[in-house]
């Protein structure tokens, strides 16, 4: 019995060493070189904006007033929605940091609302693709997706 095993042993060591032989490093098969691609034509930017759905002079009043509001008709409602300040903040990303970003971050701090925003962005060339938003209880979040020719990096 010893020596058919070691028979069996000394017959398998040839296979076993042959199926763990390395390919050459310079000729992988499955390594495929990659090739360098050109940018897009276009460059895109997202604008973010959100917005307060509380106006101010709501989260200044006590539950009394608030209760006496809520009883206010519809129309009533939705003229003090309109005519009321809700808090706006608006972000330009770009996806890289360049100086025109900055600057536009810097715009939007003086922002006051998403046409603001599209306004300063089609000044330098940002064309409108599309917007979505989200909201819930506070807030609404909107999203301007926006693109324009690639420049040369500056």
């Amino acid at each position: 019995m010893k020596k058919i095993m070691l028979m069996i042993l000394v017959a398998t060591i040839p296979f076993m060493s042959i199926a763990q032989k390395r390919s050459k490093k310079g000729s992988n098969a499955k390594m495929s070189k990659l090739d360098k691609k050109t940018p897009s034509e276009y460059e895109y930017m997202v604008i973010e904006g959100v917005q307060s759905t509380t106006p101010d002079d709501e989260k200044m009043m006590d539950q009394a007033e608030l209760t006496a509001r809520g009883s206010v008709s519809g129309d009533i409602k939705m003229k003090s929605m309109i005519k009321s300040k809700y808090k706006h903040f608006v972000r330009f990303d770009t996806g890289r940091i360049t100086p025109e970003q900055m600057e536009l971050n810097k715009m939007a701090r003086a922002c006051r609302h998403m046409s603001d925003a599209l306004y300063q962005a089609s000044k330098l060339g940002w064309e409108f693709i599309n917007a979505s938003h989200t909201s819930n209880d506070d807030f609404i979040t909107h999203f301007y997706y926006m693109k324009r020719k690639r420049q040369d990096d500056k």
